[in-house]
């Protein structure tokens, strides 16, 4: 255990993971005991059921309750694009919800970033014919089988090809289970009244329940992937002002030039090549966080131009360590421990200062390679390219 700025930093191996319980609100005119097995571990192998109950609880939200199978998968699509596309997390070898999302992307020119009501626009209009095939074929089995659990007696010992048809049959007598399904030229189901009132009423805490069913399943496929209870979602603001104030403080002090060009930071080059912006070395999209260990300064167009790729490793490694020094060293020497802090779990250390005042730097790099090396050849094996474009010249 470490101390600093009162503040205590526990070691990995003293943090024991334990299954939390995360139940939904308790009612008395819904079945919320079955409604919370819909998502247990032992029923999900892909995501679609989570991704579907999603769907139909925003559409709740937005006060419908006729909603068309179509709708509902154009959500699905929409709340596993940037999972995907962005942080290029892996749903499984059993699921398809990428394929329409690859497709998408790949023929219609949506980006990771894109504009999500555009996007679910896009999906509903059934403009793509092929996309259509995709969306219907997400809808096989996941709208029947999600009510599987409150038909467990009248399906015990029923074959796997007769369940779909028995559940339609079953949900249109029932208004216990979540939803009626109607079969028809375009299929929808009907919010049971009850059901109705619940999912509005607990939205909130419905939905972080679903994030957290997913969070899990996502964990178990991702298992080396950084923060993805963070990555379910598009983050709604980055602030990087308090990064950059310092960056051109240490910048005025230890004559650092940008990396990538070579050229100093003045006001001629800034004309040229843009403001001054922060980088990250490993992709922010992949470690999701503005760690100062992973940053360092370059000029706009250039960030821009690398966008989201990782840069080649061997290339720039030691320029980066440099860098990263210089900038340790400025914080160590003005007693900048707030700034500092985020140096102390990724070099594991008790004491910064006596660590830099002690040490050489060449030990500070290697600490700093041993962090950075293995988030590189995660984030490559999960999809991260490598960028090709040299600054060099430019």
């Amino acid at each position: 255990m470490r101390y600093m700025n009162n503040r205590v930093y526990l070691p990995q191996d003293a943090i024991i993971t334990k299954e939390i319980e995360a139940p939904v609100p308790c009612s008395e005119k819904v079945d919320t005991r079955t409604f919370s097995r819909l998502l247990d571990d032992n029923k999900v192998v892909a995501s679609y059921k989570m991704y579907w109950l999603l769907g139909v609880l925003e559409e709740v939200s937005l006060g419908n309750r006729e909603i068309e199978f179509n709708k509902i998968v154009a959500r699905m699509i929409v709340n596993a694009w940037y999972p995907h596309k962005q942080y290029m997390l892996s749903f499984g070898r059993f699921d398809n919800l990428k394929t329409p999302i690859n497709y998408v992307a790949d023929n219609h020119g949506y980006k990771s970033n894109s504009n999500e009501k555009k996007l679910l626009d896009f999906l509903c209009s059934g403009e793509d014919v092929i996309l259509q095939k995709m969306m219907k074929d997400l809808t096989n089995e996941v709208p029947y089988r999600l009510l599987s659990p409150f038909f467990t007696t009248e399906l015990n010992g029923v074959k796997d090809h007769y369940r779909n048809k028995l559940i339609v049959q079953l949900s249109l007598s029932s208004d216990r289970c979540l939803y009626k399904i109607i079969k028809g030229d375009k299929d929808y189901i009907i919010i049971n009244e009850d059901w109705d009132k619940y999912l509005k009423d607990n939205y909130r805490i419905i939905k972080a329940w679903i994030y957290y069913k997913l969070v899990g399943f996502l964990q178990k496929r991702n298992p080396n992937t950084p923060a993805i209870s963070f990555k379910l979602e598009a983050p709604k603001i980055r602030n990087l002002t308090k990064a950059t104030r310092l960056w051109s403080e240490i910048i005025l002090n230890k004559d650092i030039k940008d990396m990538y060009t070579g050229k100093p930071f003045n006001e001629h080059n800034y004309k040229s090549y843009g403001v001054l912006s922060i980088d990250h070395f490993v992709p922010w999209s992949f470690v999701l966080h503005d760690e100062m260990w992973n940053l360092l300064p370059t000029f706009k167009n250039i960030n821009s131009s690398k966008n989201n790729h990782l840069m080649p490793y061997k290339t720039y490694i030691d320029g980066f360590c440099e860098i990263q020094y210089k900038a340790f060293s400025y914080m160590c020497n003005k007693n900048m421990d707030i700034e500092l802090e985020d140096y102390v779990n990724i070099l594991k250390l008790d004491n910064l200062h006596e660590y830099y005042k002690k040490s050489k730097e060449v030990e500070f790099k290697k600490r700093l390679k041993g962090c950075i090396r293995p988030l590189h050849i995660i984030a490559l094996n999960h999809g991260f390219e490598v960028s090709n474009k040299s600054f060099a010249n430019i």
